[in-house]
């Protein structure tokens, strides 16, 4: 109900959003596939399978992010706190929303997998269906599981105390570790779809055998569910209590973090009015705070950038390419959050007697300085050292065009 109410993405459903962008991902392909004619056959298919690799590897990296999400930070979250549920059935729920995307993932990739069954060999495509499952079982299982087993340490006095005596003076906010655990379990699931690629092309993987890359990604994942099914009982309610209680406490606490220098003094560059900049810096601050994964996965990713850059493979964009359309896509995911609790809440905000467009403008600014940042940082390395600069060029400008309509479109609507 609360999808439909909000129309946009949020009211298209699953299958038909899975079957849209499997179809963009398919047409690209198609496109590389049909100029085998104008070039080498191998390098062309070898650039395809690559292309399709990397957007299988972010879609489920994606998928593996928003574990924490459907576990402890939905708008229903403290509602769920406060009722005697038993853990076992709120991690069930949380399980099957994990699945139910894992198979969206799934359908979108093989869509996305038709150019290569009907240009090249129907054999070559169904190789690709091991990175499908690889990534499904990653997304479904060790993704929740890992989720899990942060909020257990984000609930345990034990464990905090030893952490406050091994960490000294540095201490880390615990809602660090609901990003921390999840991003492990990420990289071990970009880690085997990678792995598994040389496969598909019918070359020799890491580790000389397919069935070792097969067993170690199931049997991982089907160990850490099999875990955080017999704990759910124990671990979840206490967990979830736990993290409800931070939210309270980070909005209650907002001076443990501040904006950085570049955002203060973009925003006195940029907004004029005094309110306009207090929303800004309010966004900023609490963004920190309820949201710390952005600040270390974005640079993360700007840096990937330069390394794919300066080393130049012959597969350049379609490795630098979605990680920079990635970022972007978190940049819109910030943008919407910003419009939404804990980082705004309607009823103060009218409080404050701020007209809508000074505090569309807070938004705009925020967003704005994201794409500034990505798109100096990581669209110059990606267009420079790109073997194609002009096609290079045109994808940066439309994609990031693309993006800055989708943000500024959000903040006003919702403003």
């Amino acid at each position: 109900r609360r999808s439909a109410h909000e129309g946009g993405f949020n009211a298209i459903p699953g299958v038909v959003l899975s079957v849209v962008l499997g179809g963009v991902l398919a047409a690209e392909i198609a496109r590389r596939l049909l100029t085998m004619d104008t070039g080498s056959e191998t390098s062309i298919i070898l650039g395809a399978s690559h292309l399709w690799i990397a957007a299988a590897v972010c879609a489920n990296l994606i998928g593996v992010f928003l574990a924490p999400f459907r576990l402890f930070w939905r708008r229903d979250s403290k509602l769920l706190a406060s009722l005697s549920i038993p853990g076992q059935s709120l991690f069930s729920l949380t399980l099957w929303r994990s699945h139910r995307s894992s198979m969206f993932v799934a359908l979108a990739l093989v869509v996305g997998l038709i150019p290569f069954g009907v240009w090249v060999d129907w054999q070559l495509a169904l190789r690709h269906l091991l990175p499908i499952g690889i990534g499904l079982v990653g997304s479904a299982w060790l993704g929740p599981a890992l989720a899990l087993a942060a909020g257990g340490v984000v609930a345990s006095d034990k464990t905090q105390a030893m952490i406050s005596s091994m960490g000294g003076e540095f201490q880390a906010p615990k809602t660090s570790w609901l990003g921390l655990f999840p991003g492990i379990a990420a990289t071990a699931v970009a880690i085997a779809i990678l792995a598994s690629a040389p496969w598909v092309l019918g070359d020799r993987p890491p580790g000389g055998s397919v069935a070792l890359i097969i067993g170690l990604s199931v049997g991982i994942s089907a160990l850490a569910i099999a875990w955080a099914l017999r704990s759910a009982a124990k671990v979840l309610p206490s967990a979830l209590r736990e993290v409800a209680a931070l939210d309270q406490e980070i909005l209650a606490h907002v001076e443990l973090s501040k904006p950085s220098i570049l955002e203060k003094r973009f925003f006195a560059a940029v907004l004029r009015s005094d309110g306009a900049r207090l929303v800004a810096r309010k966004d900023a601050t609490l963004s920190r705070r309820r949201y710390p994964s952005p600040y270390f996965l974005i640079p993360c990713g700007i840096l990937t950038v330069w390394i794919i850059a300066l080393s130049q493979p012959l597969s350049y964009l379609p490795w630098a390419g979605p990680i920079w359309g990635a970022m972007l896509v978190y940049t819109l995911v910030m943008a919407r959050r910003a419009e939404t609790a804990p980082i705004e809440i309607p009823a103060l905000l009218r409080s404050l007697g701020l007209s809508s467009t000074s505090v569309a403008k807070a938004k705009r600014a925020q967003s704005g300085l994201r794409l500034l940042v990505i798109g100096i940082l990581a669209g110059v390395p990606l267009v420079l050292r790109a073997p194609q600069m002009g096609s290079a060029a045109v994808f940066v400008l439309v994609s990031a065009a693309l993006a800055l309509g989708a943000t500024v479109w959000s903040n006003s609507s919702a403003s």
